[in-house]
């Protein structure tokens, strides 16, 4: 307790004493009698003065509620007058119903349980003028009496700062929701739905959409929205030309590049166009934030709230901060789209240039005319077998396509014999391996196509060529197009020999797997045409 408040205690002790011994004429001389009314008044004096200047609104309470004494204090925090107040008004006059309501459960409720009642509020109270405040109320008894000594704390400064650090917080965390989203969205339709949808959840805010610009008629068409709608955006027009459907809120900020703020819908004549509209479905105040663009304004964010005055400088900020979040995420996407088309065209050049080459390559020998192609069907079926990369499936399929490229440095009447070649002639077909690597080595495919190339006659045993690499030396990407290229080759016609049928193929695979073919490339290759059913087109 504090020393005001037992100050307080002290002084209401002594005048009850004083008053209870004159009232029972302990007091018989006159001199003594006077004596006593002087202490007494003095005392009266004393305790008027400590409940006058106490620092905070005070009020004394009789057993039904009826407020006996007040300090001036109470009287320029309620509006009403002391002779208005005391042993006129009660103190439940100056509480809203819900909160007085609640506060009788609660000390109710206080003492069922057998607690001690409480001696500490937080209320809603009323002033003459009807205006809310927020208040902070501690009571006590007064020892021998039924009556309460109540003081009384105006926190509503508190009360609505602590509101609004919750309505900014909501903010706060809707802005990082959609910083969050902002890697995550794949279009802009998506991006601007779900911005709608987290700003929504944002405390007072009651309808938001998303318009994109037309500069051919300069319209703003919705693209998103979320929150009571119930047919607003079809019902209004808004533009940001010069004419009426254009000097509202969204082409104001489509036009100045800066946010615009309509405090009251009801009174602002700017809103004259939507204003029944808006007004029927309880928007009472709106902002609209510009989205800009290389410059350029692209479209524009709206915001209503339920609530006059809703958007203050501190939410402002934020939603400007929201407003530039939208911006990046369409610059984003919009750079990403560009590459994407970007890397279509580049990826269209090279298969052109790719299907050129290898028709050359058929060109040069017409008898191997679809042997590439379908190696690479084969070989891009077993990387994906294998659960490799996007990456590395796309590098094998190119390599496969070009593997014989080198065969352009090999003289046609030796591609083209019918018989069996001389050791000679194999040694030149040997070098087309090496002549692919050399045509092929300067072009950046961003895989290592030319080594494929290169390493794709090598062996585990070091039996191939042109290197004699062993084992791990050789690219897994070669080992795989080594496989495919002797699957094809085998089940395939050739000048020198009839097809050997894939059967046979297979057997090769299987009887060297691990000897001169990867195991699990090996594994992949038979598994494809034995469980999966592969077949060459």
């Amino acid at each position: 307790m504090k020393d005001e408040d037992k100050t307080k205690i002290e002084l209401i002790k002594e005048l009850k004493f004083l008053r209870e011994e004159r009232e029972k004429g302990v007091f018989k001389g006159i001199t003594e009698r006077k004596q006593a009314e002087k202490t007494l008044a003095e005392s009266e004096e004393k305790y008027h003065t400590v409940f006058e200047n106490t620092g905070t609104a005070a009020m004394v309470i009789e057993e039904d509620m009826t407020i006996s004494m007040v300090n001036t204090q109470f009287g320029k925090l309620s509006g009403y007058s002391k002779r208005e107040i005391e042993n006129k008004m009660k103190w439940t006059d100056f509480v809203i119903p819900e909160d007085l309501e609640r506060m009788k459960k609660y000390h109710i409720a206080r003492r069922k349980s057998a607690e001690k009642p409480p001696t500490e509020y937080e209320f809603r109270m009323i002033d003459r003028k009807g205006k809310i405040k927020d208040m902070f109320l501690k009571t006590g008894m007064i020892p021998n009496t039924k009556k309460s000594i109540v003081s009384l704390t105006n926190i509503t400064r508190r009360k609505r700062a602590e509101e609004r650090i919750v309505k900014i917080q909501s903010l706060r965390n809707a802005i990082s929701n959609i910083n969050q989203l902002l890697v995550r969205v794949k279009s802009e339709s998506e991006l601007f739905q779900q911005i709608c949808n987290l700003l929504i959840e944002v405390e007072e805010i009651r309808f938001v959409w998303i318009g994109l610009t037309n500069s051919e008629n300069f319209e703003v068409k919705p693209v998103a929205q979320a929150g009571f709608e119930e047919g607003y955006l079809s019902s209004i027009k808004v533009t940001w030309d010069d004419s009426k459907y254009g000097n509202g809120p969204t082409g104001t900020a489509l036009k100045t590049f800066q946010p615009f703020i309509m405090r009251n819908i009801e009174d602002d004549p700017k809103f004259e166009p939507w204003k029944n509209d808006a007004l029927k479905r309880g928007y009472l105040s709106s902002i609209a934030l510009p989205l800009i663009h290389k410059k350029e304004p692209i479209g524009a964010l709206n915001i209503y709230s339920g609530i006059k005055g809703a958007f203050t400088k501190e939410k402002v900020k934020f939603l400007k901060e929201v407003s530039e979040d939208i911006t990046i995420g369409i610059r984003s996407l919009r750079l990403e789209l560009n590459l994407q088309q970007s890397y279509q065209r580049l990826k269209k050049t090279m298969d052109a240039t790719i299907d050129t080459m290898s028709s050359i390559i058929e060109a040069k020998d017409p008898y191997t005319a679809g042997h590439q192609r379908r190696v690479s069907q084969l070989a891009t079926a077993v990387t994906k077998e294998l659960h490799l990369s996007q990456d590395k499936v796309e590098g094998i399929r190119i390599a496969s396509l070009i593997h014989d490229i080198g065969k352009i440095g090999i003289p046609t009447e030796i591609l083209s014999k019918p018989t069996k070649l001389s050791d000679i002639e194999f040694s030149l077909i040997k070098n087309h391996s090496q002549i692919g690597y050399d045509i092929l080595k300067s072009i950046d495919f961003s895989y290592p196509v030319a080594r494929i190339v290169l390493q794709h006659h090598e062996r585990l045993d070091a039996s191939g060529y042109p290197n004699h690499l062993k084992g791990d030396k050789i690219l897994l990407e070669a080992c795989i197009l080594g496989v495919a290229d002797v699957v094809e080759a085998m089940s395939s016609h050739r000048p020198y020999r009839p097809a050997l049928g894939i059967d046979k193929a297979l057997e090769e695979i299987s009887q060297n797997k691990g000897i001169l073919y990867d195991p699990k490339v090996a594994d992949a290759c038979l598994k494809l045409f034995k469980e999966k059913g592969f077949k060459f087109e």
